[in-house]
């Protein structure tokens, strides 16, 4: 050991970072206490050690480059989360070839997936869409899932409407002004025990319970025919509109997403569309 590489050892003996240094071959040459505490592993445990003989396979990460690396332990407290950064210095020791430091981000990770659980969490429990106030999918789901079940055991009648909302000039997705005109118009016209909701940006579904599917039908035609009476504002040209509906009617062994799915073969397979004027 030259004396510029003990002063090296001894300047990151107490360094709060985890410190790695690989000799010429490869092989540990020297770890300091941070990594050893990060680690749950000693000096003697892996000095000599390569990947090739290395005995943790829990923690073979320490060989690979840099960026976030994860080490398993036999359970969730022994989980570690290191940041690796990596630097080659210039030394003339063979047993200082690559340095590697370590920063402890677990609770860093952790926080992390804790707020994308929580985030997860409170857009499930939303009911409905931020630009519209119609119910989301998740709320449409729920409602169809019910309505299916109560079906399915009084055999009550129950159709499903998709409503797709086209620009018959452009394919750029419609404005939201638009969209919101729209939805407007679509819920002003359903019966109470209706429930609408926006599926897609420019998609709505109307579940129509005690519904069969001539009087689907019929509402849909009443929808249609007055679509051309839809003020928008001003700068909008609500010429390029057009309305494009998908009914499908509850049959005996049908759940919601087969439902659902007829509902959407029908629209991809409708000719019948209304224009505004």
């Amino acid at each position: 050991m030259t004396q510029a590489s003990g002063m090296t050892y001894k300047s990151l003996q107490t360094v709060p970072c985890g410190v790695l240094i690989f000799d010429q071959q490869g092989a540990i040459s020297w770890l300091n206490p941070a990594l050893e505490g990060m680690l749950g592993l000693n000096n003697e445990q892996l000095v000599g050690q390569t990947l090739e003989q290395f005995p943790f396979t829990t923690h073979r990460g320490l060989f690979k480059g840099t960026g976030l690396m994860h080490l398993f332990g036999s359970g969730v407290e022994q989980e570690r989360w290191l940041h690796c950064t990596v630097v080659t210095p210039e030394s003339t020791d063979p047993q200082i070839h690559t340095v590697k430091y370590f920063q402890d981000v677990t609770e860093l990770v952790r926080l992390q997936e804790e707020n994308q659980r929580l985030k997860k969490q409170v857009e499930e429990l939303a009911i409905t869409d931020e630009l519209t106030g119609l119910a989301n999918r998740q709320s449409l789901t729920r409602a169809l899932n019910a309505q299916v079940a109560r079906s399915r055991r009084y055999q009550n009648p129950l159709s499903l409407a998709v409503i797709q909302l086209n620009d018959n000039q452009s394919e750029a997705p419609l404005q939201d002004e638009v969209i919101l005109e729209v939805s407007r118009y679509l819920r002003d016209r359903l019966r109470w025990v209706d429930l609408i909701a926006r599926w897609q940006h420019n998609q709505f579904i109307i579940i129509l319970p005690e519904t069969n599917l001539q009087d689907g039908q019929d509402l849909l035609d009443k929808i249609m025919a007055s679509f051309p009476e839809l003020l928008l504002p001003a700068q909008h040209d609500a010429s390029r509109l057009q309305l494009q509906c998908g009914l499908a009617e509850w049959h005996k062994g049908q759940d919601a997403r087969l439902l659902m799915k007829q509902a959407f073969s029908n629209l991809a397979e409708s000719d019948i569309v209304s224009n505004h004027a």
